[in-house]
């Protein structure tokens, strides 16, 4: 509760500041730099790559999540918002995906500083979270035990947010990101329209890309049709979906960790299943994740969310670099 009013706080702070400041640099075609290049802020890493890839050398992005961090407890600063109402454009997955970048957007006044892709986005297509963890049900169980207390105060701690209306991992689907390159790539001709035709090359370049990676996912997951990957925390619901496997996540959307009878009741299917892998992520807590692999004989592969990503691997990852990996191991985990 505390940290949900002191970013209530910076928010309000931060749009009196822009207001007094001004709007001198709101026109479409006016740059916030004095640089040449257009100056971009995003959120998730795959919109970052998209932007960097089709603005080439025209374009300066940077996202505002520090690197490698887990979104799911992740408040934006006062600089973040800053930051991001001073560039020429704010890009983000969309008010409905992403309430972390809702607070930013909604601090930035000018509606052409910023993008939200979900309003390009087939709504039809979007997924609503599948289940919530038990948590009611556990705390009515264990209310006079220390597990609940021990639970309850596990939670204080570590406050996550919850996603809003849809499943936010709309980012590693290929053939939603087929919409976002063409909406980032209008947006950055509107912007910018001297390299129109330069943005138009690159997008059709990464477009085609798009199409082989999801070549390179239908075969990988060719003749697995609702066979289930377990992974740390449900983010592959849209892959699932679109190529026809099952997840169970060790967490759920929100990253929080499961119920004692949902633990166990994983734990036991993978035993009966006689699953070799787990699909483990980086940037999300593990704890959970680390005891069922001590409970049963599977072992972890790597899987790249992209929320966020590494410094190293922000040096020249790319979407499609880091998703050829995840198809690798999806592959591997299927095959099991």
């Amino acid at each position: 509760m505390k940290k949900r009013f002191l970013a209530f706080l910076t928010i309000v702070f931060v749009s009196i500041l822009l207001v007094a400041c001004g709007q001198s640099d709101s026109d479409s075609g006016k740059k916030s730099s004095s640089s040449d290049k257009l100056q971009v802020k995003t959120t998730v890493f795959p919109v970052e790559s998209f932007i960097k890839q089709i603005g080439g050398k025209h374009v300066d992005v940077e996202s505002i999540y520090p690197k490698g961090t887990d979104l799911h407890s992740y408040e934006p600063s006062q600089k973040d918002i800053l930051d991001a109402s001073k560039s020429d454009l704010f890009v983000y997955t969309g008010d409905n995906l992403d309430p972390v970048a809702k607070k930013v957007a909604g601090a930035i006044k000018e509606d052409d500083k910023k993008l939200s892709l979900e309003s390009h986005l087939n709504k039809s297509e979007l997924l609503k979270e599948e289940h919530e963890h038990e948590h009611e049900g556990e705390d009515h169980d264990h209310e006079h035990g220390e597990k609940a207390h021990d639970h309850e105060a596990d939670h204080d701690e570590h406050e996550h947010h919850h996603h809003g209306i849809y499943d936010p991992h709309v980012w590693l689907d290929p053939k939603m990101n087929e919409t976002m390159v063409k909406a980032i790539r209008d947006e950055l001709s509107k912007k910018d329209p001297s390299h129109k035709a330069e943005y138009k090359k690159n997008a059709d370049e990464l477009l085609k890309e798009l199409d082989g990676i999801d070549k390179d996912m239908k075969k990988a997951t060719e003749g697995h049709q609702g066979d289930t990957l377990y992974v740390s925390h449900e983010s592959l619901g849209y892959l699932a979906k679109h190529y026809g496997f099952k997840q169970q996540g060790v967490q759920n959307m929100n990253a929080e960790d499961p119920s004692q009878k949902e633990l166990t009741d994983i734990v036991k299917a993978i035993k009966d299943s006689n699953t070799k892998y787990i699909l483990y992520e980086e940037n999300v807590s593990n704890k959970v994740t680390d005891t069922i692999r001590q409970e049963t004989d599977a072992q972890p592969l790597k899987f790249n969310n992209m929320e966020s990503v590494s410094k190293s691997q922000s040096q020249d990852a790319t979407y499609q670099s880091l998703m050829k990996e995840n198809i690798k191991n999806i592959e591997k985990a299927l095959n099991k």
